[in-house]
């Protein structure tokens, strides 16, 4: 335990950027930090704020093996505070109780967590209370496809239930590309009856991202911030590029979502603006987010306040974001560049390459600088194990 008496954390997912901003958070108030991740490369596991780090299975591959050594891991480290990064959320939602019964979680109860994720399922509920969403369509039968491709208005999204990232997301430009597109994608993943793809509403205005805490229903904290550049075209896929912004309408419809979900622990929300400049509620995760050091580095400390809740403190500290913050992903923007040249598309990449003057970065800190370089050295692995690919899949993500 620290000196300070907080108890130790064992943060996972320690690949990633967003539990490198969770690590950054938790030392810097003195709390000890302990990092699990199945990559050897993990850039957490370099980091001079983490003080030990454990080697855990995949939790898509193996799950029943994933929970038994997380198990293990918080019994001998000490660890008292468990913050579970990414979709293992889940695991950790469903085998509670062959978890130590003295670490503390905040996390969602499983039905609520469940609607969170489906693509479907969210949009239902959230619709119901009031918040904006995209016109969605329920897809049962290939006749139900070419209706659809009769009627509507194109472009549209195809969306599987369960994914990550862009992972599983399309844009359908005509109407004759919809039922081959929309059937391909239930083959290239596997997806039974009963979990087809959903059929969206195109928004085209400006993106924004919404990240936040509650506890038990009641919302502790949220920052909003607009996405200027993704890792794809157009905005598309996942963000490298943001600023933090005011925007009530975005704020009231999302604590008035995830009060209709009872929600308890992290959330990240994203949003399009449509033509009247309403934004619309296009997906919910419930989990941290990976741009969580966006408000970070305006002034929200996030991570603390999802610790605080997990601890069960009473008087939970927390600051308001400041509107105009720069935040990039490095390695993202990096990995968009590489892309946008190989597609041939220059200017593109030469956005990247301005320099924007005092911008924070989610994975660069000069007094920690060595988590960058395993970051790049992790997604060189991968890409190399996907033969190429730049988002590469393990078998689970998308659902």
């Amino acid at each position: 335990m620290a000196e300070n008496a907080y108890p130790a954390a064992f943060v996972t997912y320690g690949w990633c950027r967003s539990a490198y901003t969770v690590v950054r958070s938790l030392a810097a108030r003195g709390v000890e930090v302990h990092v699990g991740d199945s990559s050897p490369f993990a850039m957490c596991r370099v980091s001079r704020h983490t003080a030990s780090f454990t080697r855990l299975p995949d939790f898509f591959a193996e799950p029943e093996a994933y929970v038994r050594v997380l198990g293990d891991a918080l019994v001998k480290t000490g660890a008292k505070i468990l913050l579970p990064c990414f979709e293992d959320v889940e695991l950790v939602i469903r085998h509670r109780e062959q978890l130590p019964a003295d670490v503390w979680v905040a996390v969602p109860d499983l039905q609520n967590w469940a609607i969170a994720e489906d693509k479907l399922d969210y949009i239902e509920r959230v619709g119901a209370a009031g918040c904006p969403v995209p016109v969605t369509y329920r897809v049962e039968s290939r006749t139900e496809v070419q209706r659809l491709a009769g009627m509507l208005e194109f472009p549209v999204v195809l969306k599987v239930r369960m994914g990550n990232g862009a992972r599983g997301v399309e844009i359908v430009e005509t109407a004759d590309e919809l039922e081959p597109r929309f059937f391909a994608l239930i083959e290239e993943f596997g997806l039974p009856e009963g979990r087809w793809p959903i059929v969206q509403q195109h928004l085209r205005g400006r993106k924004f991202k919404l990240d936040g805490v509650f506890r038990h229903g009641q919302s502790l904290a949220t920052s909003v911030f607009e996405i200027l550049r993704c890792k794809g075209a157009g905005k598309f896929g996942t963000s490298t590029f943001r600023r933090t912004v005011d925007f009530p309408q975005i704020t009231r419809d999302a604590i008035r979502a995830m009060e209709a979900l009872n929600w308890h622990g992290m959330f990240n929300t994203d949003w399009i603006c449509d033509e009247t400049g309403t934004a619309r509620l296009i997906d919910i995760n419930g989990r941290l987010s990976g741009a969580v050091g966006v408000p970070f580095a305006a002034g929200m400390d996030l991570p603390w306040i999802w610790y605080q809740v997990s601890a069960g403190l009473d008087e939970i500290q927390a600051e308001d974001a400041r509107p105009g913050v720069h935040v990039r992903w490095l390695v993202g923007d990096g990995i968009a560049l590489v892309e946008h040249a190989m597609d041939g598309k220059f200017r593109e990449a030469a956005k990247i390459l301005v320099p924007r003057p005092g911008c924070r970065h989610d994975d660069f800190s000069l007094t920690d600088p060595l988590p960058l370089m395993a970051e790049g050295l992790d997604y060189f692995m991968k890409f190399a194990r996907a033969r190429g690919s730049t988002r590469p899949m393990t078998e689970g993500m998308v659902r």
